[in-house]
């Protein structure tokens, strides 16, 4: 066998094992044409945003995990968002909702970028909010779109869960999707600060917080909920409903503070489709990271803020039967 044929047969096998951990994806639904061209650009001393083209979403990329339980009737759909360290965030609890017989979809919105060998240390310390939350819109919006044409899902019952800066995301796609096929969305430790929240929603919505969030604060008793900073920090994007970062942003009133969470929900809430709000107990920021660990951590851009993460055992099973709850309430239209 020449060393050319060789290699043809490394990479047919390398697809094939690729398609095969994708339940049902095969090479006729690769979207190559979602491919971008972002770049990341420094915008002071090893601190960074994105410019350029904006990626979609490609089913075939290998960052993609597209599962569904065995049976002849399909199931509901769950689709994660990570936050700011990249997929890592989520594979555990995208693995929870496996478990409770779910569909499930996970991705790297860096890596479907383009971005690969960066660390998510780098992804959550050294990259700004809206630049992340921009990439995690694009290719989780495109995601969508795709999933809503699967017939071994039921696409009349997808859910999105986000952490971190993806539940900010996953906050502004409740706005943006359609609810004959999205039945409800869950937001923990969600950030006001990046590409800011809707201002109404259209499918029901959960905002989860742990007690001991104060994840990106530098006061010790900022909790997320109440997280805020200067408007200057939220983006306007053309793919964003319309909401806070119309009126909160680096054009303006940039010295402004920008609404906490929980100021967003009273304001949303009378045009919103239902908006609920709970807290847990021995719980931090990505209650899926691992176990509740309670520190600080210097970001690129030189502060010095909280970054516990995790949660204790018996809260990580409250929040999931909360969160089944929610997905149990909302099943129906």
């Amino acid at each position: 066998m020449t060393p050319f044929l060789s290699r043809l047969l490394l990479i047919a096998f390398s697809l094939l094992t690729s398609i095969t951990a994708n339940a049902q994806v095969t090479p006729q639904v690769c979207r190559a044409e979602q491919k971008g061209d972002a770049a990341l650009v420094e915008i002071r001393p090893q601190y960074f945003t994105v410019q350029g083209k904006l990626a979609g979403f490609d089913p075939c990329h290998a960052s993609v995990k597209f599962r569904r339980p065995s049976g002849a009737t399909p199931a509901p759909l769950m689709i994660s968002l990570h936050g700011g360290g990249g997929i890592k965030d989520v594979l555990a609890s995208d693995q929870a909702f496996r478990d409770k017989g779910m569909a499930t979809l996970v991705f790297d919105a860096y890596e479907m970028q383009g971005f690969t060998g960066r660390t998510s240390g780098f992804w959550a310390l050294q990259v700004s909010n809206e630049a992340r939350q921009r990439m995690l819109l694009s290719t989780a919006w495109a995601a969508y779109q795709w999933a809503i044409t699967r017939t071994d899902i039921d696409a009349r019952r997808i859910y999105f869960f986000g952490v971190s800066n993806g539940a900010a995301v996953a906050a502004n796609l409740a706005a943006m999707v359609d609810a004959a096929h999205v039945r409800g969305i869950i937001a923990e430790g969600i950030t006001p600060i990046g590409l800011g929240l809707p201002d109404k929603t259209r499918v029901p919505l959960m905002l989860a917080f742990g007690r001991l969030d104060n994840f990106g604060a530098a006061q010790d008793d900022m909790w997320r909920w109440r997280l805020t900073a200067p408007c200057r920090l939220n983006i306007s994007f053309e793919l964003s409903p319309p909401g806070t970062s119309q009126r909160c942003s680096g054009e303006s009133q940039p010295q402004a503070l920008i609404p906490t969470p929980l100021e967003w929900v009273d304001s949303v809430k009378a045009v919103s489709a239902p908006i609920e709000v709970a807290y847990f107990e021995d719980m931090a920021h990505n209650a899926y990271w691992g176990p509740l660990t309670i520190r600080k951590n210097t970001w690129g851009n030189g502060q010095t803020l909280n970054a516990s993460l995790g949660a204790k055992p018996g809260a990580r099973d409250a929040f999931m039967a909360a969160m089944m709850a929610f997905i149990e309430k909302n099943a129906k239209p």
